[in-house]
């Protein structure tokens, strides 16, 4: 799927992880998934600036955000806002919702960058939501984004990818939502 709107700047990017659902008119969907784990409910969205992720158990919801710092989303029931740079982890527990993450910000040598870029390309290819969005010019590549996932008895395990060409960036992040019942 092609879209006619371009990324943000990756030093723009920002993870935010909500202890609620986000409205999904605050982001600028562009392709998305929606699906149950055991009595869990898992939404998946690629948006112009990244991606959203809720994952809804009973009562109980958290929502993650990769998006531009610029896009306004509400600071009620915000838990991480931190900016997606180098390589971190987090983890903590809401509610009855188990929350891990990593992220990895890699900044690639150009000439190496397009040989990783067509690796994602054919990646994206088997991914269930993938989106391209055109690059700075006609002739560089494409942005790239895609969301895999993994789901579990009560939880699922995602895979996000974001490619920058303009700055010969990858961005990934591994993302676990578990439902701890009981």
């Amino acid at each position: 799927m092609t879209v006619s709107f371009a990324r943000p700047d990756v030093t723009d990017m920002v993870l935010r992880v909500f202890d609620r659902s986000v409205h999904p008119e605050l982001l600028e969907t562009v392709a998305d998934s929606q699906f149950n784990v055991g009595s869990c409910r898992v939404s998946l969205r690629l948006c112009r600036d990244g991606h959203a992720i809720e994952f809804r158990a009973g009562n109980h919801s958290l929502t993650e955000t990769a998006v531009s710092r610029h896009l306004e989303l509400p600071y009620f029931g915000r838990l991480i806002n931190r900016r997606l740079i180098g390589y971190r982890t987090h983890e903590f527990r809401s509610g009855r919702i188990q929350y891990f993450c990593s992220y990895q910000l890699e900044q690639i040598a150009p000439e190496l960058f397009l040989d990783l870029h067509r690796e994602m390309q054919m990646d994206a290819r088997q991914s269930p939501l993938a989106v391209e969005f055109p690059g700075t010019s006609s002739a560089a590549p494409c942005c790239l984004s895609f969301l895999q996932s993994d789901p579990l008895r009560n939880g699922v395990i995602v895979h996000s990818v974001h490619t920058f060409p303009g700055n010969a960036a990858i961005l990934r992040i591994q993302s676990l939502f578990e439902y701890i019942g009981h």
